[in-house]
């Protein structure tokens, strides 16, 4: 399931920040939509920490330390369920 999240804001990224999450605030995901949260130790993002995802029906996963520089992507929910 995650990574069919995963895939699917990859595919739809709409939009991407790249930013140290200490440095800025992180994005609030909004409704109708889909978001992943992913971070890193490093700005070159090759030592991954954790994640969090926020699904379309309000559940969230998340697994690992959510600190360091923040990759963060959203797509929009399909409304047609």
């Amino acid at each position: 399931m995650i990574r069919r999240l995963v895939v699917a804001v990859a595919a739809a990224l709409g939009v991407v920040a790249l930013v140290p999450s200490a440095a800025q605030a992180i994005p609030v995901c909004k409704s109708g939509y889909a978001c992943l949260y992913q971070w890193y130790a490093d700005p070159e993002h090759t030592q991954f920490n954790g994640f969090r995802a926020v699904n379309c029906d309000g559940s969230v996963d998340s697994s690992g330390v959510q600190s360091g520089y923040l990759v963060f992507g959203q797509a929009r929910c399909n409304s047609s369920y």
